[in-house]
């Protein structure tokens, strides 16, 4: 079986770069620039969706250092 159809199976999607953009966006706008801190406050909530919390990981993962505290430079 490929990677892929398993993943399937069970459940598991790919977390597109568009969609960690976006993410990491309005994570910016919530928590005032603060994208990685907001993304791991928001990992805290109750019985977030599966899918939700791998989108929030990935943003974590994508977030260069640089912009993960809302610094410009």
């Amino acid at each position: 079986m490929a990677w892929r159809g398993l993943f399937e199976v069970l459940g598991v999607r790919r977390v597109s770069a568009r969609e960690i953009r976006a993410e990491a966006f309005f994570l910016g706008n919530r928590h005032h620039g603060r994208i990685v801190e907001g993304a791991r406050l928001e990992l805290k909530t109750p019985e977030l969706p599966a899918r939700r919390a791998a989108l929030l990981r990935a943003v974590i993962r994508a977030t260069p250092a640089a912009q993960a505290n809302g610094s410009d430079q």
